[in-house]
Parts: structure tokens; C-alpha cells; sequence
């Protein structure tokens, strides 16, 4: 590297960072952010134990305007994911922030929180703020489908299962799998007509089946569909 470039190293928190050092005929000192790099520009005659104070001096400023590019670069890279909710698909927008928030408007999911640069941590996000929407949507539906079932249920709750899409107790308990969240709502409710023609069949029987139909009427298509698709909806842990 020539004399008019040089680099040096300037400790920070998060670890030391590379500054290249550029020397020009100037008045004064300056330093910039250029695309993620730390630039000092300087006159020639100026001693570099000079240049070192000034770095220590502005460490903070230069710690923040980094953090600010990193950020801005990972959610530029996260606003390009999607999300699928109801059947339907969302862009995902996600901006850092101290505390978890969640805000579905128009065409966007917008998430906010700490390290969301990471994809674990986005993919936990993500699946937090389903995992609440399916608590809601889902206890909406029940609401509806349990009059007509042939036996009130006694309780409700979320599944993680890998393979199974629902299931029911013979307590009369009905589980689901967030992952149906995703979904359209139709074929949640094949799910729902599923697993409450179970309260009166635990089988697969032809009884079973015609409980099914009285229930949800169609209901194949529905089915076809999660045959066809679900191993795409989201899963994660």
C-alpha cells in the first residue's frame, strides 16, 4: 500500500475495526462511513499519534454510525422475505428495536426487535407472532364450527406436531397445529370439521367420514390442498 493509504485499527466494544487511513492535501481531520468502511482522511504532515486521538476521541460516534449501517443492511435483506398468513402472502419488513412488536398493514408484516439481523432469531419472531394469530383465529373459528359438532368440546389448544395437522382427545380436547395458520381458511376448517367428527368417531371409519361430510360438506378439496402444500408452510424448531 502506498504512502497516501495506509491502515489502522481501531478497538470498539464489538471488536476492533480496520480504518484506512487516506492522506490529502486538506485543512483539517475528517472521518466517514463509506459502504460499511471507516475512512480517515488526513493532511500529510499530520504525526499518526495525532491520528490515533482523533479515533479514540470519535470511537463512539463511529460505533454508532457502524451499527446504523448493519442494521440498515440486514433489514434491506429481511424486507426482501415473505410471510403467509390465511393463504395469503405478506412482505416481511423488520427494523431493530429494544422490544418485540408485531403490526400486519396492507401487504406487510412489520417486525420490530433486538437482532433480528440473525436468522434464528427472525424465524423465532416469525414464528411468535403466528403462533398469537393462530390463538386468535383459531378460538374464532371453534366459536362458529362447535354448534354443530355431535359433542361439545372440553378444551382447545396449539400443536407443534411435525406430522400431524390435528388432533382430538377422548375427552372431547381438540388440538391444532399452528402451522395452519398459514393456510386458507378452508382448509383450516376441514382440520376443525376433522378433528370434531373425531368427538363422536376415534377412527377413520366410513361413520367417521360421513360425520365429516355432514360437517363440512366439500371438504376434499380442502384436504387435496394440504396433501399438495403442506410441507411448504413454515415450520421451525
Amino acid at each position: 500500500m502506498n504512502a497516501k493509504h495506509a491502515l489502522l485499527s481501531l478497538p470498539l466494544p464489538q471488536g476492533a475495526v480496520t480504518v484506512r487511513l487516506i492522506r490529502r492535501a486538506r485543512q483539517s481531520v475528517g472521518i466517514r462511513i463509506k459502504h460499511g468502511a471507516v475512512e480517515l482522511i488526513a493532511p500529510p504532515a499530520v504525526p499518526l499519534a495525532y491520528l490515533h486521538e482523533v479515533l479514540a476521541k470519535k470511537s463512539g460516534w463511529i460505533a454508532s454510525h457502524l451499527a446504523r449501517h448493519h442494521a440498515e443492511q440486514g433489514e434491506r435483506a429481511l424486507t426482501q422475505g415473505q410471510v403467509l398468513l390465511g393463504g395469503e402472502s405478506y412482505r416481511l419488513h423488520c427494523v431493530a428495536a429494544s422490544r418485540h412488536q408485531a403490526q400486519l398493514l396492507g401487504d406487510t408484516l412489520h417486525l420490530a426487535g433486538p437482532m433480528l439481523e440473525q436468522p434464528a432469531r427472525l424465524a423465532a419472531s416469525v414464528v411468535g407472532y403466528l403462533q398469537q394469530e393462530a390463538r386468535q383465529r383459531f378460538a374464532a373459528r371453534l366459536a362458529q364450527w362447535q354448534p354443530r359438532a355431535a359433542r361439545p368440546l372440553t378444551g382447545w389448544g396449539l400443536s407443534s406436531a411435525r406430522t400431524r395437522w390435528g388432533s382430538c382427545t377422548g375427552k372431547g380436547v381438540v388440538r391444532l397445529n399452528w402451522r395452519l395458520v398459514q393456510a386458507p381458511e378452508s382448509v383450516l376448517d376441514y382440520v376443525i370439521a376433522h378433528e370434531l367428527a373425531h368427538l363422536l368417531h376415534m377412527n377413520h371409519s366410513p361413520a367417521f367420514w360421513a360425520e365429516v361430510g355432514r360437517l363440512y360438506p366439500g371438504w376434499q378439496g380442502a384436504r387435496q390442498w394440504l396433501k399438495q402444500h403442506g410441507d411448504s408452510l413454515f415450520r421451525y424448531g
